[in-house]
């Protein structure tokens, strides 16, 4: 049986400080930047499913899936819709829901993922190395220097296969 580790997309993004900056070059880039973290993350647990969660918009709406970075991308079917695919997804879920891991920090969605059988984690679960600190705290260098320099050579990487340079 597989582990899944849901993602809350939008709420991960703006929850995490490494991942905020990214908003201001698009939502695409944003949702690049979180499954290019998520990718890093499941290297070290090769045994869960990753797959993130976020509301649809224009291009992508209908529940389509989408794949970035090799990391599966769910998009609701409406807009502001996220919170409710999560809830959707974890009360559908055909096998043993304590197999999911909810990945948010909004009361409505870890409250109803725990009603439904998943356990649920804050945004900065999915943050690995040294900027994890305990207690679920995400550390911020003072230097503002978030990402390691491998982190942000894959980033630059797929951004600028994405672009075309």
């Amino acid at each position: 049986m597989t582990k899944i580790l849901l993602i809350d997309g939008y709420n991960v993004i703006n929850r995490i400080p490494e991942l905020q900056p990214s908003l201001d070059g698009g939502l695409e880039i944003a949702r690049s930047r979180l499954a290019l973290q998520i990718l890093t993350w499941s290297q070290t647990h090769p045994a869960i499913e990753c797959v993130i969660v976020f509301d649809g918009d224009l291009q992508y709406a209908g529940g389509r899936d989408k794949r970035l970075a090799g990391i599966r991308c769910i998009f609701s079917r409406t807009s502001h819709g996220g919170d409710d695919e999560i809830i959707r997804f974890v009360r559908g879920f055909k096998g043993r829901t304590s197999d999911i891991t909810v990945v948010s920090d909004d009361n409505n969605v870890r409250n109803n993922c725990r009603a439904h059988g998943a356990s649920v984690q804050p945004s900065s679960y999915i943050m690995t190395g040294k900027s994890r600190q305990a207690g679920g705290r995400v550390k911020v260098p003072a230097d503002g220097k978030c990402l390691s320099k491998k982190a942000a050579a894959e980033i630059d990487k797929e951004l600028r296969k994405k672009f075309g340079l």
